[in-house]
């Protein structure tokens, strides 16, 4: 039988490849769509085929105003913030840097639950962070965006949406106890589209938002992207979190940068530097320190 833990770590490691593949298919969507509207209509998109698999699963159940308060925030901080910054940092940069800096929101999401969640962190665990960090400096911050601007916005733009996600990773964890993971994501996505789309309506914004949608080759490729995300990256990653612990769930999803190094070459045609290649070693390293140190303290 498989034990729970083999679970999570499956998932997490399905979670990190999709949100890789994930992030390859919104670079080039991103062309033409703005970052809220992404955000918005990946959510709307994601609470239908959810609300479609809960139903097959009958994973409905009163769960209480605390697991429904902790899961929703959640779903505000890590869809209508995280996702929309992600996007925006997206352009900026493209996604082989935006992945690799993903990583330091890992690093965190680990700290944080060292202290909110009485989760232990060794020294080899310190040492596997402070390897990320270091691998993240290589590998993104002398990097330039496509269009030849600086990367600083996307930077910023990106710690926002990683900081933002860590947080969320603390409050979806906490929500979880006797909850099913399917409906749970549900919960944290129908939050975060229902936050986006009271931003769009008090901003006058929503109707510009969705115009472009009327391309119907758009809206399948769009759609094709959120079913990766949404149950590759959304949903695994909430399989790991309740089947692992949060050091080990983060530190396995930091392995994007495996995946979406040799995606970006073949399909999006970049050229590796040798910076590039050799920061995403260093923190697939860190990874491999922390979820190894992980696994030995359970």
């Amino acid at each position: 039988m498989i034990s729970p833990n083999a679970v999570g770590i499956a998932a997490a490691i399905g979670s990190a490849a999709s949100w890789s593949v994930g992030a390859l298919l919104f670079s080039r969507l991103g062309e033409s769509l703005s970052s809220f509207a992404m955000t918005l209509v990946k959510g709307a998109i994601s609470v239908v085929l959810l609300g479609a698999m809960t139903l097959l699963v009958r994973g409905y159940s009163d769960i209480g105003s605390q697991a429904y308060s902790y899961l929703a925030l959640s779903g505000l901080l890590g869809i209508a913030v995280s996702d929309t910054f992600f996007f925006s940092a997206l352009k900026e940069l493209g996604p082989r840097a935006v992945v690799l800096l993903a990583t330091l929101g890992q690093v965190v999401t680990v700290l944080l639950a060292v202290v909110f969640l009485g989760e232990r962190l060794p020294v080899w665990g310190w040492v596997g962070i402070a390897l990320i960090i270091s691998g993240i400096a290589t590998g993104v911050f002398p990097e330039k965006s496509q269009e030849g601007k600086s990367s600083l916005r996307g930077i910023i733009y990106g710690l926002v949406s990683v900081l933002s996600m860590s947080v969320s990773v603390i409050l979806t964890k906490k929500g979880l106890d006797g909850v099913s993971t399917v409906y749970a994501t549900l919960i944290r996505m129908l939050a975060g589209t229902l936050g986006m789309l009271l931003i769009g309506i008090l901003t006058l914004r929503l109707k510009k938002w969705v115009t472009p949608f009327g391309n119907r080759s758009l809206v399948v490729r769009f759609v094709v992207a959120v079913c990766v995300i949404t149950i590759g990256g959304f949903w695994l990653a909430v399989v790991a979190f309740k089947y692992t612990s949060v050091a080990v769930a983060t530190s396995l999803i930091s392995t994007e940068p495996v995946f979406i190094l040799p995606l970006s070459v073949v399909f999006l045609k970049e050229k590796l530097t040798t910076r590039a290649v050799a920061g995403a070693v260093i923190a697939v390293a860190g990874v491999v320190a922390l979820c190894t140190i992980g696994v030995a303290t359970g």
